[in-house]
């Protein structure tokens, strides 16, 4: 039994998660989607996650109050999500993360069509 307007069940997709990141107006011409990028994590000091670029906001924004930048604030900023392939679960939702982005030899779908095993 449950209750009017109560969760029955909470859902969370982890594999592959995704890791919401904002990129810089000036840096949009530099990064497509299906680049490879690096997941690092607090949690795992030295270790790195293998990701890709699988959404990127075709809209701007001015930087959420909330992202740590060196960059002024006040710049407009695009969000970007970072897939990576999760079958350990190592990494959690909600994870405070940084998102690295090699430019050089790094073309847009890098990455395999089914990076983390799917058919």
């Amino acid at each position: 039994m449950a209750a009017p307007q109560a969760p029955v069940l909470t859902l969370a997709l982890d594999n592959p998660l995704w890791v919401r990141a904002y990129l810089p107006e000036p840096q949009m011409g530099k990064v497509a989607l299906g680049m490879r990028a690096w997941i690092e994590s607090d949690s795992f000091p030295g270790q790195r996650f293998p990701g890709w670029i699988g959404y990127i906001s075709p809209v701007s924004e001015f930087t959420p109050k909330n992202v740590e930048t060196t960059q002024l604030r006040s710049q407009l900023v695009y969000r970007v999500r970072v897939y990576a392939c999760n079958p350990d679960h190592r990494l959690r939702l909600g994870m405070p993360a940084t998102v690295v982005v090699p430019l050089a030899d790094n073309p847009p779908h890098a990455i395999d069509e089914h990076p983390c095993g799917k058919d």
